[in-house]
């Protein structure tokens, strides 16, 4: 056989290899249930206070009709009437803070969405459609007419989570049954996503 008979069968063996390995890890399966059932769990637990971080009710400012706000000249000079001060005892004092504990829940793309509207818009102090926190140097503060969904709490019936189509070894849909605590009789199967990243699996879609 000639070497370019050769060199030939040789490319169609590689071209062969090569697009079996490639279907073969584009067609991972998803994991078993047993394997990320509490990991899911975990993140949906832990997406709650995220929920009321950013689309609920938000952090404890302080009031400005309080004499307490007016004693420490909390709002002294007050550059953005949109906004009030977030108490120091809310647990949360700055953007990073609140960055770092929504990173361990939600995927990055999901993320983007979040960042968008609680820090990265423009700040104005007319309106309720710009960023719901701002920060100085010395203190944090929340947009007093940011939308708030009025989250009722959610039950989640665990026993219920099924792993469907379309998923894969990099993400998986699952169906859950839920309800809300104010209608514990309205129960209703909802879907959730979760993206492997970063060496495990984070929640690419809303809980609330």
């Amino acid at each position: 056989m000639g070497m370019k008979k050769i060199f030939a069968a040789f490319m169609l063996v590689f071209l062969i290899m090569t697009t079996a390995l490639s279907a073969a890890s584009c067609s991972q399966s998803a994991p078993e249930l047993d394997e990320v059932k509490d990991r899911i769990v975990y993140l949906i637990e832990e997406s709650r206070e995220i929920n009321v971080l950013f689309f609920g009710k938000g952090l404890p400012v302080y009031d400005r009709e309080s004499i307490l706000a007016e004693e420490l000249g909390v709002y002294y000079n007050d550059k953005y009437t949109s906004y009030n001060r977030v108490l120091e005892g809310s647990g949360y004092l700055s953007a990073d803070h609140m960055k770092k504990e929504a990173e361990r829940i939600y995927s990055e793309e999901y993320l983007k969405a979040i960042y968008e509207t609680a820090f990265d818009g423009f700040l104005t102090g007319s309106s309720s459609a710009y960023i719901r926190f701002y920060e100085t140097e010395e203190w944090l503060f929340q947009n007093r007419e940011a939308t708030d969904f009025n989250l009722s709490e959610r039950v989640y019936d665990y026993s219920t989570i099924e792993i469907v189509t379309p998923s894969s070894d990099k993400y998986i849909n699952i169906t859950i049954e839920s309800y809300s605590i104010d209608n514990p009789t309205k129960r209703e199967k909802i879907s959730l996503g979760f993206t492997f990243e970063r060496g495990n699996w984070y929640l690419d879609t809303p809980t609330y």
